[in-house]
């Protein structure tokens, strides 16, 4: 009886050991993949610290954070803006805040000279953010405000970039993880290196972005010809929406849309062939896609972003069209 007792606190004893080595090498990998892997040597996913969650328009960059003011966006409030300046609202992606200066600063001080008089532009970029989410920033920031001007710049953000993160037409980005991951799902890839050189070289197996590829097929004909109606259905809501912005000096705000540059895939030069075509039809719409084939490639530093030099171009341009457009009425009105 006493040697059966000793066998089995023997093997108790074994057990635990074999239990406690499991626990330490459990802990180990834990470590070496959450610590080591993610937060030493930067594998697996970033971690967000552009973009913060906001009611309504999904979100904006973190409130006070330099270089963003009090409501989340780069530079100057338009609560900062004086009754004589002639106001100019500029909604954008990333190419609209990022840059040094970025290129509604450029608008701004371009324009005074142009025009004469004082100018305010206040920058409603959000690094990622498309126009759709853009048309309900109108609405949330704009609406009960007096403007002259509201300048949409984009084309990337609500074309192409849905075909590499939430594939839906007119979602915001990444919408699906943010709104439809599980809490492990996130806990998981937001820690783990590991886990996030998994998702991201599947195809987001992990995260449910393969799921909705699968289903929506992105780049297809049928996808091409969704995005591309879903970007002038937004324009057109954003026109009529801008249409009832009180202005000081119109009575009324215009409404201008630019189309981009960017460097379009292969999949994708049918349907941006027919946005240029359907953009300069609009009375309200310009197609810049083209302002940097006569620099090259080497302009960019990758498929959207540009050198300073591409951005001062660019400020300068969209300027020269927002005198062009209103010059005579602002002479008439001072």
């Amino acid at each position: 009886q006493r040697g059966k007792q000793v066998k089995v606190e023997s093997l108790l004893k074994k057990g635990a050991a074999i239990a406690l080595y499991f626990l330490f090498l459990v802990v180990v990998v834990i470590v070496a993949d959450v610590v080591l892997l993610r937060r030493i040597l930067g594998f697996g996913y970033p971690r967000n610290y552009e973009r913060c969650s906001a009611p309504y328009v999904m979100f904006v960059g973190w409130p006070g954070s330099a270089p963003n003011n009090a409501h989340g966006f780069r530079g100057r409030s338009l609560d900062e803006a004086r009754a004589r300046d002639f106001k100019i609202a500029f909604f954008g992606g990333s190419t609209g805040y990022m840059g040094d200066p970025p290129i509604p600063a450029i608008v701004e001080s371009r324009l005074k000279t142009m025009v004469n008089m004082p100018v305010f532009v206040a920058n409603f970029s959000v690094i990622s953010s498309n126009h759709r989410q853009h048309l309900h920033m109108l609405v949330e920031y704009l609406l009960k405000r007096k403007v002259d001007v509201v300048v949409f710049y984009g084309g990337y953000n609500e074309t192409v970039q849905s075909g590499y993160y939430d594939p839906r037409p007119g979602y915001p980005f990444n919408f699906f993880y943010q709104e439809e991951a599980s809490p492990w799902v996130k806990i998981l890839l937001e820690n783990s290196a590991v886990a996030g050189e998994i998702d991201r070289k599947y195809r987001g197996v992990i995260s449910g972005l393969s799921t909705l590829q699968d289903q929506y097929h992105p780049f297809s004909e049928k996808w091409n010809g969704q995005i591309v109606d879903i970007y002038f259905e937004t324009l057109e809501l954003a026109s009529k929406l801008v249409s009832s912005i009180n202005s000081d000096y119109f009575g009324k705000a215009i409404f201008l849309a630019f189309y981009q540059p960017y460097q379009v895939p292969d999949e994708f030069l049918a349907a941006h062939q027919s946005i240029k075509k359907r953009m300069v039809a609009l009375p309200y719409g310009y197609d810049f896609s083209d302002r940097y084939d006569a620099l090259g490639k080497g302009v960019y530093t990758d498929i959207v972003h540009v050198s300073q030099e591409a951005n001062d171009l660019r400020g300068e341009a969209i300027a020269r069209v927002i005198a062009e457009k209103v010059g005579d009425k602002l002479v008439n009105k001072q």
